[in-house]
């Protein structure tokens, strides 16, 4: 008896806006939700950044952080104690939600494109184009690693799950370094050379977990010819392995 082949027709799924939140007078750099869900920060060219109540889609005007420069990164920790903003001139705070107290970090020589708050939520940790990452103890306000010297401008940076590494991605994503913490050497490093940048301005970088070790992958999109492409560091005292998936 022959086989009857079904085909079932593929749909495509169209995400629909639920909410539009107005209010920046400028280009949107950064967003990041709070713990709860029912809040997100973002930052914009327009030096403000602005906390929004995600149910009734308007601003909480009375915690807009004004800032000197542009802002363009902003980030919110696991346990929803502090909201960070970083951009123009190395202008790095950190405000605790509850107080209101403002806390400023200095270091950085020149602008931040990108931030991370550790998963315990004690540390942050900042990227600039001065060709640097650094590491700050919120409580304190004090460095505690770095500066990890990059061969670029910074990009991105990311804590691991347990806050003990930090993947740093250069701002064309052609260098990826995974530091130690706390003994603040290099675990490793892949930098691309003869094929250009593999990633875009700002490359997203993220941790995952396979057998057991960390690693780490930076994305992007490309174009038509090359749909997609993925790279990935293991780090765990070893030499670097590289997995592109094309």
């Amino acid at each position: 008896m022959a086989s009857t082949v079904t085909k079932t027709a593929s749909t495509k799924a169209i995400l629909k806006p639920l909410i539009t939140l107005k209010g920046h007078g400028d280009e949107v750099e950064s967003i990041c939700y709070f713990p709860d869900g029912q809040r997100m920060i973002s930052g914009s060219d327009d030096k403000t950044a602005l906390q929004w109540d995600l149910k009734t889609g308007k601003e909480i005007e009375e915690a807009r952080g004004v800032c000197e420069g542009f802002v363009h990164a902003v980030a919110v920790s696991r346990n929803g104690r502090w909201v960070a903003t970083a951009g123009a001139d190395g202008e790095l705070r950190a405000c605790e939600v509850e107080t209101g107290i403002v806390k400023t970090f200095k270091g950085h020589s020149q602008m931040i494109e990108c931030i991370d708050i550790s998963a315990d939520s004690m540390q942050l940790a900042s990227g600039s184009v001065d060709k640097t990452a650094r590491i700050w103890n919120l409580d304190t306000g004090k460095l505690v690693a770095g500066p990890f010297k990059s061969e670029d401008y910074v990009g991105a940076v990311r804590f691991s799950p347990d806050s003990k590494k930090l993947a740093v991605i250069s701002f064309l994503g052609s260098c990826l370094e995974v530091w130690d913490v706390q003994s603040q050497k290099l675990d490793g490093k892949l930098k691309v050379t003869g094929g250009g940048a593999i990633g875009t301005w700002h490359s997203p970088v993220f941790w995952t977990n396979t057998n057991n070790m960390g690693q780490v992958k930076l994305t992007r999109h490309c174009h038509k010819s090359r749909p997609s492409l993925t790279l990935a560091m293991h780090s765990k005292h070893v030499p670097p392995s590289l997995m592109i998936n094309i």
